[in-house]
């Protein structure tokens, strides 16, 4: 909390919060779901098998 506080004494009072203070609701932007990779590439246990 110290090094906040000298931040915001420094480049003044907001400009440094912690993450929990709610930015949250004041995005404009959204995850385009469409966009996202297929799930076979972060899971192992959805890796597509050949068979031989």
């Amino acid at each position: 909390m110290a090094a906040l506080d000298a931040c915001n004494r420094c480049f003044g009072r907001g400009a440094v919060v912690p993450a929990a203070a709610g930015f949250a609701p004041a995005r404009k932007w959204s995850t385009k779901f469409e966009m996202r990779s297929p799930r076979y590439t972060t899971r192992l246990d959805e890796i597509p098998v050949v068979a031989a």
